[in-house]
């Protein structure tokens, strides 16, 4: 596998233990999110090619939720010739994680078909809550698509919102809600990711 393909450096971003994602989940993958997208023009060739895929659902906009979906949304959006947007992330009293849509922009993607787009799909938490959003906005979930799908993510999210799912990369892992966890049973300590 020559190195400048994605699927080389996705491996090359993994670790394997045992680690707690942002859904509350644990699993067994971790992925370097910021050392594999800190090359600007390699993630602009990733987002140009799923871009490609991504443009058959016909989206008047791409948005993404902060920090990484934003990045990738706004290099699709560019390459399409469409509108970008990003939701922010948000962590309330109990700890869980929401994203929004800014106030200046929530009218702007009323009645608009919008892809969502992040770098990598786990647990699908940040798609949906985003998607959660844009349908408050009056927005219309187009599809989704990211770089890189872990797991069952891509199909789960695809029949759970009824639209297709674009990406480049898949990585099998085991996730599991944290009552369930095998590695907690077992007394794997978690990982900082």
């Amino acid at each position: 596998m020559p190195p400048d393909t994605i699927e080389h450096n996705v491996l090359q971003a993994a670790r394997r233990g045992h680690f707690r994602y942002e859904s509350g989940h644990h699993g067994d993958l971790w992925l370097d999110l910021d050392a594999l997208l800190a090359d600007a023009r390699r993630t602009r060739q990733w987002a140009t090619a799923l871009a490609t895929r991504a443009a058959a659902c016909r989206p008047d906009a791409v948005c993404g939720p902060l920090t990484g979906g934003a990045f990738v949304a706004q290099f699709i959006a560019a390459e399409i010739g469409i509108e970008f947007a990003f939701a922010e992330r948000q962590i309330d009293a109990s700890g869980t994680a929401r994203y929004s849509i800014p106030a200046a922009r929530r009218a702007a993607l009323s009645g608009r078909r919008v892809l969502l787009v992040d770098d990598a799909v786990n647990a699908g938490s940040a798609l949906l809550a985003t998607a959660a959003d844009l349908v408050a906005c009056g927005a219309d979930v187009a599809g989704f698509a990211s770089l890189i799908a872990l797991g069952d993510a891509a199909p789960r999210l695809s029949a759970q919102r009824g639209v297709p799912f674009f990406t480049l990369a898949s990585l099998e892992r085991q996730m599991w809600l944290s009552q369930d966890c095998p590695l907690c049973r077992a007394q794997v300590p978690l990982e900082h990711g």
